[in-house]
């Protein structure tokens, strides 16, 4: 899923630890073309050294000079106002990145020769792009990144620094410094011993050192749609954009524009935002959607068992399940049993709780559980009463046990009226057949788990007309 970062705000004023120094050259030390003086005039396109670090962004000639340093030998130097507006300008080592933040400082403090005037604003412009604006007057097209306070003059008394937290749109690589507004009334402040004649005409200028861009924070990732969602056969479930974003101009891939919609029945949804901030920020993501299918569990295993064997029943499911569990407790998909009984097993799918039951017979039971014998005949009765045989329900599920049946009728003298090896035979009465009670003898052949057994039954049965 392709992460997004945040893009919004970038003033506020910190204090942190070490970090690399994105400012080449930061305290104007390097100066391969000074001369002896420990001076050089900048222009715009050149410098003081190759490749360019420090120069100009306009016709005005900034200067790098050696006479108050902050730290080190060197410093640069600029006018701010009246007849000249200067501006020095860098690059970063590398270009910045989107949505980390930065601090970006500096130290400033009026020109010590022949002041007259201070002034209240100095400002930055972070850009993408070389700086070159071929143009005498202020900068006033461009808004600065920074700007120091209104009417809070930068006086003789030492170095200011002036420091802003910058949260970068992505890509900035240059910079410039200086005076983004012509002078007002207001703007200056004059210090010096005696006004000259006219103040108009009167050069002001400032000294800057010790520049430093460091990276505060990383790009923070913004997630704005979970990275997958599962979504159950006819299940309506909503996605939303939280805020702040969701102020923003939202465009599903669905075509829909309102913060929250319902997740469409496809493999994915897309949504991007499009912010009113400083950056004019788009942030884009992508939500995987798994489409569930029906997921059902069976119980897969013999329907019988004999006395003393194991049998083994499995949980199958057609999909994902999980958590599944016996009415024996046990927690695995296959399970041995050693007896008859009824057997649950529930399990969960993503969707839904599952559950199935199995019932397993016992093959060695009694053959009068699942075997009768009628106690009358009557010929002339209903026709399920005008025959005499053994009744198994076909639709039982110990018939296949038999597997072969001779049944002898008697009469109460012990005489033999009927006999059959018929496995479906029967006996129904002749016309001339007394009433009276029969005496009947049934032996059977029945599969007892991995035996065929024998079993003889007797009892009467009474013919009445």
């Amino acid at each position: 899923m392709q992460k997004i970062f945040l893009l919004i705000g970038y003033f506020a004023f910190v204090t942190v630890g070490f970090s690399q120094n994105l400012i080449p050259n930061p305290g104007f030390e390097q100066c391969d073309k000074c001369d002896s003086r420990g001076f050089f005039e900048l222009g715009i396109g050149y410098g003081a050294n190759d490749p360019i670090d420090w120069n100009a962004s306009t016709y005005g000639t900034p200067d790098i000079y050696s006479i108050s340093p902050r730290t080190g030998k060197k410093h640069g130097g600029f006018f701010l106002g009246f007849p000249k507006y200067e501006y020095l300008t860098n690059h970063f080592t590398s270009p910045l990145k989107a949505g980390a933040t930065y601090r970006f400082s500096f130290w400033v403090r009026p020109g010590t020769q022949n002041l007259n005037y201070i002034l209240d604003e100095i400002g930055v412009y972070i850009q993408t792009g070389t700086a070159k604006y071929p143009q005498a007057d202020p900068l006033k097209q461009l808004i600065p990144t920074f700007q120091s306070p209104n009417n809070e003059f930068i006086d003789a008394s030492g170095y200011r620094q002036y420091s802003f937290e910058y949260l970068s749109c992505g890509g900035e690589d240059h910079f410039i410094v200086g005076r983004f507004q012509a002078l007002q009334k207001g703007d200056t402040m004059f210090v010096g011993a005696k006004r000259p004649a006219n103040p108009a005409s009167e050069p002001i200028y400032y000294f800057v050192d010790d520049f430093e861009m460091i990276e505060l924070n990383p790009p923070v990732a913004i997630d704005l749609l979970p990275e997958k969602i599962a979504l159950c056969p006819g299940e309506i479930k909503q996605i939303s954009i939280s805020a702040p974003y969701d102020k923003g101009a939202i465009l599903w891939s669905t075509g829909e524009t309102n913060a929250t919609i319902n997740i469409p029945q496809s493999s994915s949804l897309s949504v991007e935002i499009k912010l009113n901030d400083f950056c004019k920020t788009v942030l884009r993501d992508t939500i995987l959607i798994q489409l569930e299918k029906e997921i059902s569990i069976k119980i897969l295993g013999k329907d019988s068992i004999c006395i003393g064997d194991t049998v083994s029943l499995n949980a199958i499911c057609n999909g994902n399940c999980f958590d599944i569990i016996w009415n024996t407790n046990e927690t695995t998909k296959a399970i041995n049993i050693t007896k008859d009984g009824v057997y649950t097993v529930k399990a969960k799918s993503i969707c839904k709780e599952l559950t199935d039951s199995k019932e397993v017979f016992s093959l060695r039971k009694l053959l009068e559980s699942f075997i009768q014998f009628p106690n009358l005949i009557i010929p002339n009765g209903e026709e399920v009463n005008r025959e005499f045989r053994p009744i198994i329900d076909s639709n039982h599920k110990d018939k296949d046990r038999i597997k072969a049946m001779k049944m002898v009728i008697y009469n109460r003298w012990g005489q033999k009226l009927f006999e059959t090896s018929n496995k479906d035979g029967k006996w129904i009465p002749e016309i001339n057949t007394p009433m009276e009670t029969y005496m009947y003898v049934v032996e059977f052949e029945y599969q007892d788990c991995d035996q065929i057994r024998k079993r003889l039954m007797k009892g009467s049965v009474t013919l009445v007309r």
